[in-house]
């Protein structure tokens, strides 16, 4: 069986890092474990288990100890060192802030596919004034192949690293088989970042109408949420539920009545997706990477604009039929990112990246079980008919 890799500082569990691209890359690798040996290296934290999970082997790497911002440098550290000691066929490292880049490719003896969850150079050059985009641009030309999640991001990564083969891979989610109607909250589900996530031009939006129930859903860095309750402390129209999984996410996002994206910078934003799914409008910022959403499935307002963040808003909440006109476009536009067809395209992706004696490897057991069904179904099909045959040929019973 073919070895594959992944590496993410991220990882579900994680307390301050858990989200959309976590998400992702778990998604991914249990889909991969279906006919690979999956391992994902991701950054430790406390309770950090190593283990299987999905079948899927997790492990982490020492670098909890840092914080979370250390954390994720020592991790872009660490990784390469690791590929020195372990010799998958494929790796798929999702690439970590704050340069979205490393020295895999230069150590690692496989093809390493970057994963480019986000680029995060030019924003954090803003923050810091240090030459971040540039280091970003440097690395990125160690790749030879690079997955991104929009055409924004394929045409940058492309003419950073224009030997590289780049791959437009949009994030994907499973679809409701019913939708519901909503409640009154207007929500927020993210990683709890002020600044990226664009959450104090939400409140500022929402702040002169009390009359507005927001719920802000998702966790951070210990000062990310310190500074969160600040902006809110005066608001009581505004609920910080704090991190949400699992059935906890899907009535949020079944009670809601539209999400709203205030962000900076996104890549692609999985929560506006799995919003959409569910039949709800999204709100955004007129932001280039957001536009695969559509116009027929929410609302955009000029970038940074709090005051029309606010309108948009309040036209949705006061305004019903254009809501539900919205959300079933949100819903129509969302099956267009089956998670299932997503992660086909992985697994595809890897297979191309094999060596070709794992390739006909893969080829010869992917036929055997092909075989192996096909005999099964046979017997199936023959027990049926005995059946039948018997049924018929019993005297009949009067």
């Amino acid at each position: 069986m073919s070895r594959v890799v992944l590496s993410i500082y991220d990882d579900l569990g994680n307390p301050h890092y858990g989200g959309g691209g976590a998400a992702v890359v778990a998604r991914v690798a249990r889909r991969l474990a279906d006919e690979h040996d999956v391992t994902v290296y991701c950054g430790s934290y406390r309770g950090a288990v190593s283990g299987r999970r999905d079948g899927v082997r997790y492990v982490h790497l020492p670098v909890g100890w840092a914080g979370p911002r250390g954390g994720q440098i020592l991790f872009s550290l660490l990784v390469p060192l690791v590929a020195l000691v372990v010799r998958p066929d494929v790796w798929i490292e999702s690439l970590t802030p704050p340069v979205s880049a490393s020295l895999l490719p230069l150590v690692a003896r496989c093809p390493v596919v970057g994963l480019v969850q986000m680029l995060c150079g030019a924003d954090m050059q803003r923050r810091y004034g240090l030459p971040f985009e540039a280091v970003e641009r440097k690395g990125l030309a160690l790749y030879r192949h690079l997955v991104v999640l929009n055409d924004v991001d394929a045409r940058l990564v492309g003419a950073a690293s224009p030997r590289a083969r780049v791959t437009v891979i949009p994030n994907g989610t499973d679809l409701p088989a019913t939708v519901t109607d909503g409640g009154e909250p207007v929500l927020f589900l993210g990683r709890i970042d002020v600044r990226q996530k664009g959450l104090d031009l939400l409140v500022a939006a929402v702040r002169d109408d009390p009359a507005i129930r927001l719920d802000i859903a998702g966790s951070g860095t210990p000062a990310e949420e310190a500074r969160l309750r600040e902006l809110v402390a005066d608001l009581p129209g505004v609920r910080l539920l704090g991190r949400v999984d699992g059935e906890a996410k899907e009535a949020l996002l079944r009670g809601c009545s539209v999400m709203v994206v205030p962000s900076r910078y996104e890549t692609f934003c999985l929560t506006a997706l799995e919003a959409m799914a569910h039949g709800r409008p999204v709100v955004t910022f007129d932001l280039e990477r957001l536009a695969w959403i559509g116009p027929g499935a929410g609302l955009t307002v000029p970038a940074f604009d709090t005051g029309a963040l606010g309108a948009a808003i309040r036209r949705l909440r006061d305004d019903p039929a254009l809501r539900a006109e919205l959300g079933r476009g949100a819903r129509a536009r969302a099956l267009a990112f089956d998670r299932a067809a997503v992660e086909t395209r992985y697994l595809a992706l890897v297979s191309d990246l094999l060596p070709p004696g794992r390739q006909r490897l893969r080829s010869a057991e992917s036929r055997a079980r092909a075989s192996s069904e096909s005999r099964a179904t046979a017997c199936s099909r023959s027990r049926a008919a005995l059946a039948r045959a018997a049924r018929w040929a019993a005297p009949v019973r009067r």
